[in-house]
């Protein structure tokens, strides 16, 4: 396909990358120019934003991720157009164009480690309204090699921030946790697993409590007091214990998760329910890189995703991480709120130039792979 060869031989690739997370708050878009090798990428970012979703989109959203009743088909449809509409939209109002290849994520609505994970928001709509190739379903391919298919962002934090001399923990805080260790260069493997909670267990708690919105700054939490015996017993699950590679999901920590703990939670105020789930994921976090932290001489942790905003799992994070520096990837270069989107056109690009994708050592998948299915 001559628009495909066309892109492999370029060296800058102008690329829109779309994500939708676990946190299921909407639509995270990255528009950059790309250069990308088998060890570095280079980008100059030209636009990112954050879209929520329209409330009945969301409440769809919700009804299919927990099996109630939205056909997922139907959706797939809706969130393909309101992509598509979305994208150009913004691309309109900032004066940008000239994309040239479009990385799209999808909704997972369904993720269940090593054995079969859905992202719906049907690409065809985003192929047919910019007439250029959109890479999409990144996830299938390292399942189908015997991998996890998850976490993918570990590659991306490898191209971005790994350096020769110091060692680094990278952090995203979505509605899941997943963290990235980066030994020096030539010093070891990739590491890079989801740690368990992020913030899909306090929005949703928070959720039952006021019916819309989230507790986006944790002031709420800030208010309560952490329950320090209950989070210790929590971390004694079997999740927890296992060994990388390993993924998990909202299947795992979502609502069936409140509901099998509401007794326990129930005994709280609200303040101590949020603070308590805010030191739950923040300890979560420490313990699966203590390992690291003991093992290497960690320069710093950085963190990203729009956990970052919450200052009570924020101020839990920093205790637990001292005296490792702990900065967000603004202070990079990188958007805290767009970097996952970004991550998604840089794998867009990795695609096109079939430079592989995922981690062998992060996800067990049986060898290296190009990740994405194309749409044109």
């Amino acid at each position: 396909m001559e628009i495909l060869r066309n892109l492999k031989t370029k060296k800058v690739i102008r690329t829109a990358g779309l994500m939708t997370g676990t946190s299921m708050d909407g639509l995270d878009i990255s528009i950059a120019d790309i250069g990308l090798s088998n060890n570095t990428a280079d980008f100059n970012m030209i636009g990112t934003t954050s879209i929520p979703y329209p409330s009945d989109l969301q409440s769809q959203v919700r009804q299919a991720v927990y099996d109630t009743t939205k056909n997922s088909s139907e959706l797939d449809h809706d969130l393909g157009i309101w992509y598509a509409e979305k994208l150009s939209e913004y691309l309109q109002s900032e004066s940008i164009d000239n994309i040239e290849l479009i990385g799209s994520h999808g909704q997972t609505i369904h993720h269940v480690s090593g054995q079969s994970t859905l992202q719906i928001g049907d690409p065809s709509y985003l192929a047919e309204k910019f007439n250029i190739p959109v890479i999409s379903d990144f996830r299938t391919a390292d399942i189908r090699a015997g991998g996890t298919g998850a976490p993918l962002m570990p590659r991306v934090d490898e191209w971005l921030f790994r350096n020769i001399d110091t060692a680094i923990i990278t952090l995203n805080l979505g509605g899941v946790a997943n963290v990235t260790f980066l030994p020096c260069t030539n010093n070891g493997d990739v590491i890079g697993f989801d740690t368990g909670p992020g913030m899909a267990l306090l929005d949703e708690t928070f959720l039952l409590e006021s019916n819309e919105g989230i507790d986006v700054g944790g002031e709420f939490a800030l208010k309560g007091n952490a329950d320090k015996r209950l989070v210790n017993n929590w971390l004694k699950a079997p999740y927890f214990l296992e060994l990388p590679p390993k993924s998990t999901g909202r299947d795992h920590f979502g609502i069936e998760w409140l509901a099998d703990h509401r007794q326990e939670l129930g005994s709280l105020t609200i303040a101590d329910q949020l603070a308590t789930l805010s030191l739950f994921t923040a300890k979560s976090v420490f313990l699966a890189c203590e390992e690291f932290i003991r093992d290497h001489q960690v320069a710093r942790v950085i963190i990203s995703g729009g956990g970052i905003h919450h200052k009570c799992v924020m101020k839990y994070l920093i205790k637990w991480f001292n005296p490792i520096s702990v900065v967000s990837s603004d202070q990079l270069g990188v958007s805290v709120d767009g970097k996952e989107a970004l991550g998604f056109a840089i794998l867009a690009v990795a695609h096109v130039k079939s430079i592989p994708g995922n981690i062998p050592s992060v996800t067990g998948a049986k060898k290296a792979l190009v990740l994405g299915k194309i749409t044109v």
